[in-house]
């Protein structure tokens, strides 16, 4: 997942059960990456591996043990721009 000054790119991506996702900050600004929908509502801890990501750094989530869909937010930055989805199969 690339992090961008448009946002997330892609905004929702499908992997397999077992599989990690890498978010990379492509954007200036540094980005807090969280498990749920928003800060009222956390889920996934295994995106919480990735964390505070400044410009240039990446990092992946823990594996997604799972089936179901995982939503994420930017903790630092609330636009829905930094909002995605990730759809473990």
């Amino acid at each position: 997942m690339r992090i961008t000054t448009a946002g997330v790119n892609p905004t929702e991506i499908a992997v397999r059960v077992g599989d990690r996702v890498t978010f990379i900050n492509e954007d200036v600004q540094p980005h807090d990456v969280a498990g749920g929908p928003d800060i009222a509502h956390p889920d996934c801890r295994e995106i919480d591996a990735v964390g505070f990501l400044v410009t240039g750094q990446s990092r992946q989530t823990a594996p997604l043990p799972e089936a179901r869909i995982c939503d994420y937010h930017d903790h630092s930055n609330h636009a829905p721009i930094f909002n995605g989805r990730i759809v473990i199969r």
